[in-house]
């Protein structure tokens, strides 16, 4: 699954961690440093399962935990219409 903004979103980093917002309906979400690298990882064309290997090592998590937690991150997007996927 590849991730993408969708056309009317805008992202933005911020001191703590990024912001996205929908130009549409004016919704946005806040990130933290990690959700904002999750997302760059992710809008970059890595799978879930690359970054959770990744999150799980750097973060001493289990893998399982570390794909849980970026797949809610990701249907979260999804559904406030944010990010869509291929």
């Amino acid at each position: 699954m590849t991730l993408r903004l969708t056309a009317h979103t805008v992202t933005t980093e911020t001191d703590d961690g990024a912001v996205l917002l929908s130009q549409r309906t004016g919704d946005y979400w806040q990130v933290n440093h990690t959700g904002a690298y999750a997302l760059q990882c992710l809008l970059a064309g890595h799978t879930v399962e690359q970054v959770a290997e990744e999150f799980a090592a750097r973060y001493d998590i289990a893998p399982a935990q570390a794909r849980e937690d970026l797949t809610a991150l990701t249907d979260q997007l999804r559904s406030s219409g944010l990010v869509e996927a291929d």
